[in-house]
Parts: structure tokens; sequence; C-alpha cells
């Protein structure tokens, strides 16, 4: 099991700051909207082609110059950004991808299996398919694992980094991954030869419930449609039901834990400016190592900064308006355009 510390003192607060909000006072979506005025924003569907298929995206505003990368993390999908993108946007687009076997991108061929470190892959390929000269990258969870890799591989195409409750992987009990593995792999064999078959369907009503509690409630009910739409397909069995339509070899993804002297020299290569905003109410990147790997970050890159705000581990989603202005503020401050 992941060593996951729940008390709040080890997030330890010497640089970082905490935004004084309490969950329940956040204010209402709508009501932030209509005070900031914020209009609707045009929105699309990309496709981006690839040998085995296409990646999937959203894009928010217009074709005009490059947009922001916006990267979703495990079992998501670019709906993750459907909240927060319109309320960010000003004068710059956002591109939300959905990684391949997500969403409405395609799946990897038969007898393949994914990978974490296929991710930043994915993002040079985009770079490289539109001719970007840099890449600005918002993320949440497996996203803002990917992109990290990402900017630290390849400091110099990154111009800024956010990233959303997740910077690496949380420590895990080698001794509970090594367990594991014989039926990740075995599961995973299975699924294989079950590609073309549909899987079980429910209704939205049952659906929103399994995708709210299939992530131990971080997905709010009312949150879960927004990835529903992208996340499911209607039933050929039966017309009133749907399925969760990403790829079920993801869920046996295997798990392979990096030794702390390889992350480290990852960090060390940071050089962007990076904004971490940590969800207190998450329990994920709250163990020792991550938060012993977060302050090497703030040790090492003085355009590093770290807030914590209430929320779960997608609050992003759930509670956008939290979130908005900390990116506004790290966006202006480094005079990056939005």
């Amino acid at each position: 099991m992941a060593t996951r510390i729940f008390s709040r003192l080890i997030l330890s607060f010497n640089t970082a700051k905490i935004i004084p909000v309490s969950t329940n006072l956040a204010p209402n979506l709508y009501y932030y909207r209509k005070n900031h005025n914020i209009n609707e924003v045009p929105e699309k569907e990309v496709q981006i082609p690839t040998q085995w298929g296409y990646i999937a995206g959203k894009l928010w505003g217009t074709d005009n110059g490059r947009p922001i990368l916006a990267l979703h993390g495990w079992q998501d999908n670019a709906g993750t950004w459907d909240p927060l993108a319109p309320m960010l946007i000003k004068n710059r687009s956002i591109l939300a991808i959905d990684f391949p076997g997500h969403g409405l991108s395609s799946w990897i061929p038969p007898g393949m299996q994914y990978h974490g470190w296929d991710l930043p892959r994915t993002i040079l390929y985009i770079k490289e398919y539109y001719n970007w000269d840099k890449v600005s990258l918002l993320s949440h969870s497996m996203g803002s694992i990917a992109g990290l890799r990402f900017a630290a591989l390849y400091p110099d195409l990154v111009d800024f980094y956010i990233g959303v409750d997740s910077l690496i992987y949380d420590d895990y009990d080698l001794n509970f991954v090594v367990d594991k593995y014989p039926a990740l792999i075995g599961k995973g064999l299975l699924a294989q030869f079950r590609l073309d078959e549909e899987p079980p369907s429910y209704t939205i009503e049952e659906l929103t419930k399994k995708w709210h509690l299939g992530t131990q409630k971080s997905v709010a009910m009312e949150s879960a449609k927004y990835l529903i739409k992208r996340g499911s397909k209607r039933s050929k069995l039966d017309v009133n039901k749907f399925y969760f339509s990403r790829d079920s070899r993801l869920k046996y993804t295997l798990f392979n834990p990096e030794d702390k002297k390889f992350v480290q020299a990852l960090l060390l290569r940071m050089k962007s400016p990076s904004l971490y905003i940590k969800a207190i109410d998450s329990p994920y990147a709250s163990d020792n190592f991550s938060v012993e790997m977060r302050e090497v970050l703030e040790k090492n890159n003085d355009k590093f900064e770290c807030h914590f705000v209430p929320g779960t581990h997608h609050v992003h989603l759930n509670n956008p308006e939290v979130v908005t202005p900390l990116i506004t503020r790290f966006l202006e401050k480094h005079n990056i355009p939005i």
C-alpha cells in the first residue's frame, strides 16, 4: 500500500502558501462566472494523426498562436478542464488532449501495453506535429507527472509548468508493488483478448455514481458529467445505457518504482517558472518522499512556487474558482500572456 501520511504537518509549510478558503465557502461557480464577466469561449474538437490512429483534443479559443497544452490524469480525459479553461482564457487558447487510450483518442495497437514514460514522448510528438518552439504545460495528476518529466528532460523547450496535486509518483511499499504484479500482468494479458468486447453498461445515473466512487469521491457527483461526455459510449446492447469507453488495458499499467537519486536528478534539471497547487484534502503527494522531492524543487528553482488549497484530488474540476486566481497571478508574475 502506498505510504500516505494524512497529517497536514507533513506538507511542510516552510515555504509553501496556504489559501485560507474553506471548500464549503468557495464561491459558487455560476456566480463566479457572472461576477467575473466570463463569456462563452469558442471551442472545437481536434485530431492529431498518429501511426495507430489519432490523439483527440479539445481547443478553447482560436487557432491563432501557440496554445497552452493541458494534460489530464489517469483514466480521466480532456473534459477535466471543461470548467476551468473558459475561466482562465483571455487572449490565448488552451488545447486539452486525451492521452492515448483515454477519452476520444485511439487505443494503442492490440498486444501492446501502456507505460508512464510514453507520455513525455506524446508531449514531444505533439510539439513536433504543431512545430511549436516551446511548450506551455497545464497538468493534473498523471498529466502533472508526465509534464514534469518532459519539463525536466527538455528544460529549454518549456516556458512554464503548472501541476495540480502531483509532481512525481507517490512512495510505494515495494513488497506491495511486487505482490500486485502477478495479478496485474495476468489481467492485462486477459484484457488483450477482450478488446472487441463491450464492457458492462449502466444508466447515466449509475455511471455518474461509479465515477464518483471510483475516484474515492474525488470527482464530485456534479462534476462527473464533464468526464462522462468524453469517457463513455452508448451501449449497442441496450440503447438506454452507457459504458466506460477508455481502454481497459489502462487499469493494468505496471507501476515502476524509481530510485530517489534518479527522481532528484530529474528535478534538478527543472528551470522553467513552475506552479504547484496541492489539494489539502487529497491523500496523494503527501508521503515523505513526495514532500522531500518537492522541497528539492523549492531549493533549486527560484521560479518554483507551491500553494495549498482546500479540495480533493480533482480540485481544478470541482472548484476551478479556487485554482484560477493562483494560475492567473502566477502567469502575470512571470509576464506570460494568457
